[in-house]
């Protein structure tokens, strides 16, 4: 009769698993199509189909996943018997770093409109950015590097900017920052992670 150790012995890990980096943030207007595949980690295929880079950040980006969820309860089992979904908030965080009309429109809902004037005779060149409290939906990538070195790519089809803002202007070492809260207002099945694995064959 054989015998069995009793050592514990933990299953293998794979440290090449554990990722780290900073995550390239991408809006659009609802409905904007992604690259192909073997283009999703190229930004330039992503802006040269009408997607806007966020640029620079504070503190990177920050994804948070918030489900609520109700107790299924029967009056013999003092555990739930089963657990149902009632809400499944995803909201997109982060501070933007490069104060562009852009950034600041899109911080404040997404919703300006930008009017340019041209230099002239006694008319110096400006933009001016017109806000409104009407705010439309936008369509969100977020790319980061996988453990194979391709990209991995958070996609949320519909989103809206509708977070609190605050930015100070004071005299200090660090810059102006704009707070930028995108929150999901699709159905969860249409959000997807994309992960490339390798390339193609031919």
């Amino acid at each position: 009769m054989a015998i069995v150790p009793l050592n514990y012995a933990p299953p293998a890990y794979t440290t090449t698993n554990v990722l780290y980096g900073v995550g390239v943030l991408f809006t659009a207007p609802t409905g904007t199509a992604v690259p192909g595949d073997a283009y999703l980690g190229y930004g330039t295929s992503w802006t040269g189909l009408g997607w806007n880079y966020v640029g620079g950040t504070l503190d990177g980006v920050t994804l948070t996943f918030a489900p609520t969820t109700q107790n299924i309860l029967i009056e013999e089992q003092p555990t739930p018997v089963g657990v149902a979904v009632s809400t499944a908030d995803l909201t997109v965080t982060c501070n933007l770093s490069e104060e562009t009309l852009n950034n600041v429109s899109l911080a404040w809902g997404n919703s300006g409109t930008q009017a340019t004037t041209a230099a002239g005779a006694s008319q110096p060149g400006k933009t001016v950015l017109t806000l409104s409290t009407v705010f439309p939906s936008l369509s969100v990538a977020l790319i980061g590097k996988n453990q194979s070195g391709y990209a991995r790519v958070l996609y949320v089809p519909t989103m809206i900017s509708a977070g609190q803002v605050q930015t100070a202007y004071r005299r200090a070492a660090q810059q102006r920052v704009y707070p930028l809260t995108l929150s999901a207002i699709c159905p969860f099945s249409s959000i997807t992670w994309s992960d490339l694995t390798s390339l193609a064959t031919s």
